[in-house]
C-alpha cells in the first residue's frame, strides 16, 4: 500500500487540481515538486484555517476590484469623447487618432486609464463615430463612443 500526503493546492495545475483543492498525492511529488515551487502546502488543520482566511480576503479584494471596475465602466459608457482633427473635405484624416489621443481626451474628463486597457485594433483614420472597447480589471468591458470631427 502506497503512502500518500494530503495537500492543499495554492494554484491551478492543469489536469491535476484547481486552487483550493485538497488532494492526496505521493510524498515525493509533494516534497520534490509542489512544495519547492510553492504550488501546494500540507493540509494540516491550522494551515486549512489560515488558507480559508487568506481565501476570504482574496475573494473580498476581487469583489471590490470588480465593483470599482463596473463603476468605471458606467462612467466610461456615459462619457462623450469628441476629438477635432484636421481632415480632408472627404472626411479622411491627415494623420490618425490612436490610443494616446483617446486617453488624453478621457483624462481631460477626469477618467484615467492605462494604454493597454483601450482595445483599438488599428488607428482611426476617418471622420465619424467609432465604438472603442475598454478592457478593465476583473474582466469588465466598457464601450466608449469616440466621435471624430473635422477641425475647421
Amino acid at each position: 500500500m502506497a503512502h500518500t500526503l494530503k495537500v492543499v493546492f495554492k494554484s491551478d495545475i492543469r489536469g491535476i487540481a484547481q486552487a483550493g483543492d485538497v488532494k492526496n498525492v505521493s510524498p515525493g511529488y509533494a516534497r520534490n515538486y509542489l512544495f519547492p515551487r510553492q504550488l501546494a502546502f500540507p493540509a494540516t488543520a491550522s494551515a486549512l484555517r489560515q488558507w480559508d482566511t487568506v481565501k476570504q480576503g482574496t475573494l473580498a479584494k476581487a469583489e471590490r476590484r470588480r465593483e470599482s471596475s463596473q463603476t468605471l465602466a458606467q462612467k466610461i459608457g456615459s462619457a462623450a469623447c469628441t476629438l477635432a482633427v484636421k481632415a480632408s473635405p472627404e472626411g479622411k484624416l491627415f494623420g490618425s487618432v490612436g490610443k494616446h489621443d483617446i486617453l488624453n481626451a478621457l483624462a481631460q474628463q477626469g477618467i484615467t486609464l492605462e494604454k493597454h486597457m483601450v482595445v483599438l485594433p488599428k488607428p482611426i483614420k476617418q471622420v465619424g463615430v467609432t465604438t472603442v472597447t475598454v478592457q478593465l480589471p476583473a474582466g469588465v468591458r466598457a464601450a466608449l463612443t469616440v466621435t471624430i470631427t473635422a477641425e475647421s
